[in-house]
């Protein structure tokens, strides 16, 4: 079996049949399988724009049709069909009829020159602490794929939770991602259509990088608890003293007439919620946003539909969220207003809506994460993919960034501490400090040739003198290494 076919059918984790229903040449006599789901599949991305493609409802139709599609929905539906007399429009893959969740998939649209997929594992891991099970080349960029353990199936019984809960995990996901990569796609369909893996697309696939739905959404938690300090929270008997209506940026947004909907961007509908939310938590009456927001719309070169607007509007008065967030209203103005406006321009009662820490210049003591922060930032600076070091003296580095000797010594303990540094000391004449930030030693991991990597790793033992398992537990999991005798020098003191 090819690699391509094997990682198909490792996604779709037993979600079709084995056989085909009819026309089988593999299918034992006695087998009597039941009934299970569908995906859909495409032969060019033009068909694909048209839904003219096929429903593929067994393994064994997908072996057979693999080499002949490049696009595919990885995510099953409870059933497919056709639309047509002809069988040449398929129907059925839309959310309300999917029937298990196996991967989330994140696409890169890179308008230049691409960027080195390693980055995309090297982002993943330092972001999230997971890496992508595969990754796949695009005529204009990558796709890369986070396969699940085991499928998450959506069933009436919960309601179709799952659904929603699996959207805020790869919305999550991107956004994160978004943090480092150019390119990355916010806004496409969470469980659509996407590049089917195939022996020419593959750049890389590590099957065992795969993680249970439980782990995601423990994940997703953490960040959604994380952005909780974006959110604004301001009780309900204060908003007359600051409501966000009376914000500049909604009127900004308000008079803005050249939005619409965009890919990887946040467009129309975003900043209708954004605004909606801004009307609820000022207790605007229902009405007044409704009459706003449609007066708004109408003005648009690209109005959406009242149904969607009263959806948005709907959602925004539900109760769920408490205002808009920050960084969401910098963004929107950013991309559809005026990308030079700064916080004061927008913010105009930033007093009751946002909390602000004090500017680090302000604090008399800057705290041991700043510093750690600096020399994280000092080290990026002075890293390169075959040079991951800084060779100097302790003095020269803290000259360097600022950092008083004793919270220099303290920081770089505890970033030593937390896998994020290693670093080696030596005395005497010529003596100094190597350092290097476990991310550009990453970088460097993913970006060599699998023929040295072990190599490699038995540098950074002997030059950082720092044990197997530490090696083996920040860097063994990061790509698959294939032992080789072939000595490296990327790490000598002396090296270009």
């Amino acid at each position: 079996m090819s690699k391509a076919s094997s990682s198909v059918l490792m996604i779709l984790k037993n979600g079709l049949r084995n056989y085909k229903y009819k026309n089988s040449k593999i299918k034992p006599i006695d087998s009597n399988e039941g009934n299970k789901g569908a995906i859909f599949g495409f032969r060019t991305k033009e068909l694909m724009k048209y839904a003219r493609g096929i429903v593929i409802t067994s393994s064994e139709a997908v072996a057979d049709n693999i080499d002949g599609l490049t696009h595919w929905t990885p995510n099953v539906y409870r059933y497919g069909t056709y639309s047509d007399d002809a069988r040449l429009t398929v129907k059925g893959h839309s959310e309300n009829n999917l029937r298990q969740i196996n991967t989330f998939v994140v696409d890169i649209d890179l308008p230049g020159k691409k960027f080195n997929h390693g980055e995309i594992v090297l982002s993943a891991y330092d972001r999230m602490g997971f890496m992508p099970t595969m990754i796949l080349d695009t005529p204009k960029g990558y796709q890369a794929y986070f396969v699940l353990k085991d499928a998450a199936f959506v069933t009436s019984k919960s309601n179709f939770k799952v659904i929603n809960v699996a959207k805020k995990i790869s919305e999550n996901i991107r956004k994160e991602l978004a943090k480092d990569l150019a390119g990355v796609d916010i806004g496409c369909n969470h469980f659509g259509i996407a590049r089917i893996p195939r022996t020419d697309n593959i750049l890389f696939l590590e099957e065992s990088y795969t993680y249970t739905f439980q782990e995601w959404l423990n994940w997703s938690i953490t960040i959604s608890e994380d952005k909780k300090a974006d959110i604004v929270q301001m009780p309900r008997k204060e908003t007359k003293k600051g409501r966000q209506i009376d914000e500049n940026w909604v009127n900004l947004l308000l008079n803005s007439n050249s939005l619409r909907g965009s890919k990887g961007v946040y467009g129309r509908n975003n900043v209708f919620f954004t605004l909606a939310l801004a009307y609820y938590s000022s207790e605007s009456p229902l009405e007044t946003c409704q009459y706003n927001l449609m007066e708004m719309n109408e003005r648009l070169e690209s109005p959406i539909s009242e149904n969607e607007l009263d959806r948005i509007i709907t959602s925004a008065y539900s109760g769920e969220y408490l205002a808009a967030a920050k960084d969401k209203v910098r963004t929107l103005c950013h991309t559809w207003v005026d990308a030079s406006l700064t916080d004061d321009q927008l913010f105009s009662q930033p007093k009751g809506w946002y909390k602000f820490k004090k500017a680090r210049k302000e604090r008399v003591r800057s705290h041991s994460k700043e510093w750690q922060q600096d020399i994280l930032a000092y080290l990026a600076t002075q890293s390169y993919t075959y040079k991951p070091f800084v060779y100097s003296t302790k003095k020269e580095i803290r000259e360097e960034i600022g950092v008083p000797e004793r919270s220099f010594d303290a920081a770089l303990k505890k970033l030593k501490e937390t896998n994020q540094v290693f670093y080696r000391v030596t005395t005497g004449r010529g003596g100094g400090i190597m350092i290097a930030s476990v991310k550009a030693l990453m970088r460097t991991v993913i970006l060599t040739k699998k023929e040295v990597r072990e190599a490699y790793f038995n540098a950074i033992r002997e030059t950082f003198l720092v044990p197997g398992t530490i090696v083996r537990e920040v860097f063994y999991q990061l790509l698959p290494i294939e032992k080789s005798m072939e000595q490296l020098e990327l790490l000598q003191p002396g090296a270009g």
